[in-house]
């Protein structure tokens, strides 16, 4: 059940409601990108699997009246082409070598294309996104592949009016801001590169190239969020995956996040993995949290992950911390042995 809010002005609504994402994170925030890059990066569909989808959950500070909480489900499918095995032949032509000695190990370009719906909710304020994207991965060397993709759609910011108890109901400020719309709706455009293979990975991406208007409220009022928009976010990733043993990897990775006038927010990450069943991992994000993460590969094509952040700045006092869980589904064509 939402919770009402009192407010006192229609100032203190656009100064307190709208400092986190307007002045900070205007995206939401995700601990468990490891094992769903693409929520970082457009590229990053299919890198490892010919169609998948991915339903997460994140409560962020939790406790904390009004705190974030965000739900997704995205999905992409290869629709490029499948390596064939060579029909059998009664007869081999001499001029048809290739017959005899077929190149099981030839790779094709992959087309992915992609969807993601999310809710992101803060406060009284929701946001609502769908966007359709796609890539194109090109084989490089032997088992290298770089992607280059993109993704657009529609951003929905809605003001939950209807959660508001105002101290005075005859507040003009907030009055006037209500009256010019509780709802701003967005196009935007998201843009990414990749770099993978079954050991190493690097991407950047860049999210809300549009820089669009917010558009909410009354140019002629204090409670002026008519100025305000979207703001772009830089990401880069990179990690290298170790072997321990027959049974055991080791994954070091990191993500660093630009989104000026904000801080620079940097991820350092580490993850084990066992026989690509279960994995543990531990994060952490620079004067923000330290994030434990577990998973579990339920079969070849179901997993589930868990992540807890505890928070280590000032907001420690106010919250117990970020819950986050995720449950994946890959599947894979079937292919002629040892073809990619």
């Amino acid at each position: 059940m939402k919770s009402i809010h009192t407010i006192t002005s229609g100032i203190a609504v656009a100064a307190v409601l709208f400092s986190i994402n307007l002045t900070a994170q205007q995206l939401p925030q995700f601990s468990q990108y490891m094992h769903n890059m693409y929520l970082l990066n457009p590229a990053a569909a299919c890198t490892d699997s010919d169609a998948e989808a991915n339903l997460g959950y994140r409560q962020q500070w939790s406790g904390f009246d009004g705190a974030p909480f965000t739900y997704y489900l995205n999905g992409a499918v290869n629709l490029g082409k499948k390596p064939l095995a060579a029909s059998p032949l009664l007869a081999i032509p001499i001029s048809t070598p290739s017959i005899v000695h077929p190149n099981t190990g030839q790779r094709y370009p992959k087309h992915v294309v992609s969807a993601m719906a999310a809710v992101d909710e803060y406060g009284l304020f929701k946001r609502t996104s769908v966007m359709a994207g796609y890539a194109y991965h090109h084989p490089v060397g032997d088992k290298s592949y770089l992607a280059v993709g993109t993704s657009m759609g529609w951003y929905g910011l809605t003001f939950g009016a209807s959660q508001v108890r105002l101290e005075n109901p005859l507040d003009l400020i907030y009055n006037d801001f209500v009256s010019m719309g509780t709802q701003s709706n967005l196009f935007d455009i998201n843009a990414g590169v990749y770099f993978y293979n079954d050991r190493f990975f690097a991407g950047y991406s860049v999210y809300q190239l549009g820089q669009n208007e917010i558009n909410l409220g009354n140019e002629t009022t204090p409670a002026n969020l008519s100025d305000a928009q979207l703001q772009m976010h830089h990401y880069a990733t990179v990690g290298y995956t170790f072997a321990l043993g027959e049974n055991f990897t080791l994954t070091p990775s990191t993500m660093v996040k630009v989104r000026p006038p904000a801080p620079v927010s940097a991820d350092v990450n580490v993850k084990v993995e066992w026989q690509e069943r279960f994995w543990m991992g531990l994060s952490y994000r620079n004067e923000d949290a330290v994030a434990i993460m577990a998973g579990l590969s339920i079969s070849d094509w179901l997993r589930i992950g868990y992540s807890y952040d505890y928070v280590v700045s000032q907001i420690n006092n106010l919250s117990s911390g970020s819950h986050e869980i995720m449950l994946g589904l890959k599947l894979n064509r079937k292919t002629i042995p040892n073809a990619n």
